[in-house]
Order: structure tokens, then C-alpha cells, then sequence
């Protein structure tokens, strides 16, 4: 039983099963209490499909696709607002709005190698 378990889990590259997944598997009866025991001991992870989170807990799978969509656009909206407070969207749209020969005078202006320095702390 482990070794399906340790060959699914290197196959999936996170620490866990799918869900949608384990239900196609060929396995006998007892590998599949051995492996809800596994879960239920919190040995192995299964990450559950939408339909299978909202039958845990009782709510529609239509109610989750909307809450995760309300995430998102909270998340986005924060993030645009780090943006803003770090003054990237004006530098943005002014790349966004400028010419190439404008882009380059920027870079010049600002300095090659500052560019680089920043270049090299986002890259990493």
C-alpha cells in the first residue's frame, strides 16, 4: 500500500493525492482502508476535487467557485494597491506610454547601472 502512496506522491511532486484521482486507482478493499487510514492519521494528504470540499462541509460547489473568485479579486485589488504605495504603477504606465527611444533616454537618465542593480536583485 505505502509503495502506491510513495510512487503517487513522487509522481505529484506536492506530499499529496488528489482527490479526483484515488477513486480510479485499481486498488483492493483493504488497500483502500489502509489508505483512508493513512489520511485519517494525517499520514497522506488528499487534496479534495471542489465537488468533494463542498459535500464535506455541506455548501454547493457553485458557492466555492464563487468565494474563490472573490478571493482573487480581493487579492488583485491589494496587490494593486502595494503597487501604488510603491509608486510602481506611475513608472508602469509611463514605460507603458513612452517610445522605445523614451525607454532607452529612462535608462539612461536613470543610470545603466542602477538598472542593473535593480535588474540583478529581481532576478535574483
Amino acid at each position: 500500500m505505502h509503495d502506491i502512496v510513495k510512487t503517487s506522491l513522487t509522481r505529484n511532486g506536492n506530499g499529496s493525492i488528489n482527490g479526483r484521482g484515488v477513486l480510479r486507482w485499481k486498488l483492493s478493499h483493504e488497500q483502500r482502508v489502509s489508505l483512508a487510514t493513512d489520511v485519517a492519521l494525517g499520514l497522506v494528504h488528499v487534496e479534495p476535487s471542489m465537488k468533494q470540499a463542498a459535500a464535506t462541509v455541506g455548501v454547493r460547489p457553485d458557492e466555492i467557485r464563487e468565494e474563490l473568485k472573490a478571493r482573487a479579486a480581493a487579492g488583485e485589488r491589494e496587490r494593486q494597491a502595494e503597487y501604488a504605495r510603491q509608486g510602481a504603477l506611475s513608472i508602469v504606465s509611463a514605460w507603458d506610454h513612452a517610445t522605445a527611444e523614451g525607454r532607452a533616454e529612462a535608462i539612461r537618465l536613470i543610470g545603466v547601472a542602477n538598472v542593473w542593480d535593480v535588474l540583478a536583485h529581481v532576478v535574483g
